[in-house]
């Protein structure tokens, strides 16, 4: 396409935005003025089937208090006084009497005026009549005329077989219809169940063959067939009996006002429309010159033609543009030199020391292909002379996996631990190696493969289990020498009470020793990663409840109650002795700082994918600013008898191990209002 056609398009496009926001809102308000009417047409078929739900609720209390008058007086029969009240103490009721069962009256009272004849008639023809007799139940029947008033019959059993019945005036009914406002030529009428109009009842329809559809009770409609054209109507089904209200009014009345404005928006958008384009033609004819000019001139420059200078364009802004643009061209062409000589010092420099850096550097295409390998990377990967691809290196197949798994979609892969023999007759290196994928304004560009020199951390790490294991080992041989001469010692007879306490401090100290050197062992084996989990599936009530039994008698006996909270976590899987000596310790610590007369709560929840324990003290608390320490090994918060007891290792230990778990371990605490030591791990721990 053309520079003059997009242009051209361009403009068009941003010129007729105002234009079809304007015919959008004017066809919007079309709209508008058309859900005004349907929702005025919805509020009268609303009002008027609320007004003959009313009429026909009034009717149903007629009858229903004369039923309640033969009930109420015990009586099987009714006598003319009851219905003449009856029909005094409600002006609609036109005639109201009672049919035998077979349909024909025995007492009936009636308005003169509507009904001189005062003879007795047989009614077993009456719809209600036939529908009352089979069902049992109220029924009503279709709405008669009497001296130019519509009527509606009504039915209703007694409990002597008998039947009530009524004719119930609707010119209530008719006199509210006839004060809403339809508007126009709009009509109001009720009705029946096919359809047909109710004669007599709200507004004659609009021609003798105008019905509404069969089935079509409730809802709305715009385009509804008659004789005198489309209809908009809306309409409403009454809860009882199965009539429908319904709002009608032509089409063109409705929607008169909406028509013609969209008549108007219709004429001034075309208007508008050709006004706009031929402002965009003339506009894009005038610039065309000047831009073509700019766009051929850019593209010179970037061709790598920087002495191409652009010609005067004429146009003011466009002028000085052309001027600012030859005179950038000018000092690219003047740097251009300088940057090239500058960029291959600094990727030099950038090779030296990436080149040179103790740890391993290898760079490699999502196709394979090696883009950069350092010194140490090829003497760690044994390269013997130069590759192009990752497939090539055969010494350590870990690194090819890396590469291959970040290639299948992983942004970083680490922990990945290689041992090679960098030099002959050299003790091997051990290396930690991760590979992630190096992008570039979103688009990955590489798979960078880092190799870190932790040959000296693992010796480290090496020597400090060897130590520990050597001061344990050392340190029990003592210990057990000292448990057999004190448990010897015990055993004795004739040591007085000052000797006897001498022989039991021996032994709290030994057991002290012995847990303090337990202690250090698994501290030791928790952070060289060496101790496993022993998984097993266990309840967690059943779990508390053992350690609750456990510490009962240490807890009475300092005047301390411990108690389980109700509820059950469910089942879970971990390593319970190692999980047992996590709750062992908290309870411990609870048991150790809570006076006399305080309260220990164990308690476990969780419903989902976690589980959380707790044990809650009242104890004194923890200070706000000490909350962060207590995890931490040979801390000891306070300088109490109590607090001196321990040696500041059961708190870390507890952490180590529900970090085993994959949980993680927390202190709810304020100064003087106890603590809530509580920790979190998965339901199942994978190993």
């Amino acid at each position: 396409m053309k520079l003059f056609h997009r242009f051209f398009l361009i403009l068009l496009a941003f010129s007729t935005l105002p234009v079809v926001g304007m015919g959008v809102l004017m066809l919007s308000s079309r709209g508008a003025v058309q859900d005004n009417a349907r929702l005025l047409h919805k509020r009268l078929a609303a009002l008027t089937a609320d007004s003959a739900e009313r009429t026909i609720e009034q009717l149903n209390r007629a009858l229903a208090v004369v039923a309640d008058l033969e009930v109420s007086r015990g009586r099987k029969s009714l006598d003319l006084t009851i219905l003449q009240h009856a029909a005094a103490g409600d002006s609609n009721v036109a005639l109201i009497a009672i049919l035998d069962a077979s349909g024909v009256e025995v007492y009936r009272s009636a308005d003169p005026d509507l009904f001189p004849d005062a003879a007795l008639r047989e009614r077993s023809d009456d719809p209600a009549v036939i529908q009352c007799l089979r069902t049992r139940h109220l029924a009503l029947g279709a709405v008669v005329t009497v001296r130019e008033q519509s009527l509606l019959p009504a039915a209703h059993p007694l409990t002597d077989g008998r039947l009530l019945y009524m004719l119930y005036s609707l010119k209530g009914l008719q006199r509210r219809l006839g004060r809403m406002p339809k508007g126009g030529r709009g009509r109001i009428l009720l009705v029946d169940e096919a359809g047909r109009p109710l004669s007599g009842v709200g507004d004659a329809p609009p021609a003798k063959d105008w019905t509404l559809p069969a089935g079509d009770g409730e809802g709305w409609s715009d385009r509804l067939p008659s004789s005198d054209g489309p209809l908009v109507a809306a309409s409403v089904r009454l809860q009882s009996p199965p009539w429908s209200a319904v709002s009608l009014q032509p089409r063109r009345d409705a929607y008169a006002e909406s028509d013609a404005a969209a008549s108007q928006a219709v004429a001034l958008f075309l208007a508008l429309c050709l006004i706009v384009t031929g402002a965009a033609y003339l506009l894009s004819q005038r610039l065309l010159t000047p831009i073509a000019a700019l766009v051929a001139g850019a593209e010179r420059v970037a061709q790598g033609d920087f002495a191409h200078l652009i010609p005067g364009l004429g146009w003011g802004e466009l002028d000085r543009l052309g001027k600012t643009f030859n005179a950038m061209t000018e000092k690219v062409r003047h740097y251009q030199g300088i940057q090239v000589d500058r960029l291959l010092a600094e990727k030099a420099k950038v090779d030296a020391l990436v080149s040179n850096i103790p740890d391993g550097v290898l760079m490699a295409g999502f196709d394979g292909s090696i883009i950069f390998v350092n010194a140490t990377a090829a003497r760690v990967l044994a390269l013997r002379g130069p590759i192009s691809r990752v497939s090539e290196i055969t010494a350590l197949p870990e690194i090819r996996h890396l590469v291959d798994s970040v290639k299948a979609g992983a942004k970083r892969v680490e922990g990945v631990i290689v041992e090679t023999t960098l030099q002959e007759g050299r003790p091997s290196a051990v290396f930690a190696c991760q590979a992630l994928s190096v992008a570039r304004q979103g688009r990955d560009e590489g798979i960078l493969v880092l190799m870190r020199d932790v040959t000296i951390q693992r010796e480290l790490e090496r020597m400090k289990d060897e130590f520990f294991h050597s001061v344990v080992h050392d340190l029990r041989g003592p210990i057990s020498i000292i448990d057999g001469m004190v448990y010897f010692l015990k055993k004795l007879q004739g040591l007085d009470e000052r000797q006897r306490k001498y022989v039991d401090l021996a032994e709290q100290a030994s057991k002290r020793l012995s847990e303090l050197v337990a202690n250090i062992l698994d501290i030791a084996k928790l952070e060289s990663g060496t101790m496993t989990l022993a998984l097993s599936k266990f309840s967690s009530a059943a779990f508390l409840g053992t350690l609750r039994d456990l510490y009962r008698l240490p807890a009475e006996s300092k005047g301390v109650s411990i108690e389980l909270e109700a509820g059950d976590a469910g089942e879970l899987t971990g390593d319970m002795k190692l999980l047992e000596r996590v709750v062992m310790n908290l309870v411990g610590n609870a048991l150790k700082f809570t006076p006399a007369g305080g309260r220990i709560l164990l308690g476990a929840a969780g419903s989902g994918a976690e589980v959380e324990f707790f044990v809650r003290d009242t104890g004194p608390g923890i200070p706000a600013d000490k909350l962060e320490a207590v995890f931490e090994k040979f801390k000891q918060l306070d300088s109490d008898a109590a607090a001196r007891a321990g040696y500041g290792l059961g708190l870390s230990i507890c952490k180590k191990v529900v970090e085993l778990h994959r949980g993680r371990i927390w202190v709810e605490s304020k100064d003087g209002a106890g603590s809530r030591f509580a920790f979190r791990i998965p339901r199942n721990t994978n190993p």
